[in-house]
């Protein structure tokens, strides 16, 4: 077993956050009392899928139907004799094969077959149990929680966000299989119920796919409502913008001494409700169509390009403007920088 904590708060400090912690706990033994008892109750398990290679579309396995432990190898059956949910009554001969040993005979463009038969059961399976706790100002109000897909590492969360006093974040990995394995044990679609407040209206989710809208989803399963006594008194807020200024070339100055060229503007926009009156505001952008690197990643790029924010007392008539968004711009890459450890690439010999 292991247990160790992550202070947050130190990437992005908040003084309105006082605690911003996770906490882990790994490597726990799972309880699974029924399956101690009278042993696993092996099933054949696995996914059809209409998508990828004809060969990788279905595949068959072997799991407990209780709490979901695989043996170990846990087998590579034939989906066309073997149906989803079947008992499986044995064998369970097959033979364990070292990963590193897989990874040497891959190396040398050896295919590793995965043994056909089942292996025994684990004797101790784990699991992990994670929080993350805030106390002060958090981004969340409202209760949730989720139900991890068979594919997910995550098999059940929870969070409960109480605005500005704070939130709790709680997370399972492989703890509460059996709920997950009876409520959502086909395909690759993580389910979730939650109740939040935010942008004045109510938001609810009821059983709905985590970061997936239909069309064909009916209203109760994934909607929200105005609870904004101005929405309904004075009408609904709009925004528009009224003016804009020309775009005004820049250098954009970095601590490391590297320099970037740019462009600013500004953005006068008007934000009303049907009823009331209307307030303006004016808005900044810069642009860098070379992109200033923020962070050293091999695939997901490391630059950033633009960045558009309401800004205040800053206005056309305000004296040298474009030379105050440039150090914005630089002071926002210099916060990127930091948060991600970006270092700066040695001068050539």
């Amino acid at each position: 077993m292991h247990f160790f904590t992550i202070d947050r708060a130190k990437d992005r400090p908040d003084p309105r956050v006082l605690m911003h912690r996770s906490f882990y706990a790994s490597s726990l033994p799972r309880v699974m009392a029924v399956c101690r008892l009278f042993g696993h109750k092996p099933v054949v398990d696995g996914y059809d899928s209409q998508y990828g290679p004809e060969n990788r579309r279905h595949a068959r396995w072997v799991a407990c139907e209780r709490c979901g432990v695989r043996p170990d190898p846990q087998g590579n059956l034939n989906a066309d004799r073997w149906q989803l949910g079947q008992p499986y009554p044995g064998p369970f001969n097959g033979r364990h094969f070292p990963k590193e040993a897989a990874h040497q005979l891959a190396k040398r463009g050896i295919p590793y077959q995965t043994p056909t038969q089942p292996g025994p059961w684990p004797a101790q399976p784990t699991g992990t149990l994670a929080a993350e706790v805030v106390v002060g100002r958090a981004h969340s109000t409202g209760i949730g929680v989720k139900v991890g897909n068979p594919g997910d590492e995550h098999t059940l969360q929870a969070h409960l966000g109480l605005g500005p006093l704070g939130a709790c974040y709680l997370t399972s990995e492989r703890f509460g299989t059996w709920v997950q394995r009876r409520l959502n044990n086909e395909g690759f679609q993580t389910r979730e119920i939650d109740l939040s407040i935010h942008s004045g209206r109510l938001w609810w989710k009821v059983w709905a796919r985590e970061n997936e809208h239909h069309a064909s989803d009916p209203k109760w399963m994934d909607g929200n409502v105005h609870i904004d006594p101005r929405h309904h008194l004075l009408g609904p807020r709009r925004n528009r913008k009224i003016s804009e200024t020309d775009r005004m070339p820049v250098t954009v100055y970095m601590p490391e001494g590297d320099t970037h060229q740019a462009t600013v503007h500004l953005e006068q926009w008007q934000s009303r409700r049907t009823r009331g009156r209307a307030t303006t505001y004016w808005m900044a952008q810069w642009d860098c169509e070379a992109g200033i690197p923020v962070r050293n990643h091999e695939w997901k790029g490391d630059h950033t390009y633009s960045c558009a924010w309401q800004i205040e007392h800053v206005t056309p008539d305000t004296e040298r403007w474009p030379y105050i968004l440039a150090a914005k711009a630089a002071e926002q890459c210099t916060r990127d920088r930091a948060h991600y450890g970006y270092r700066a690439p040695e001068p050539a010999a």
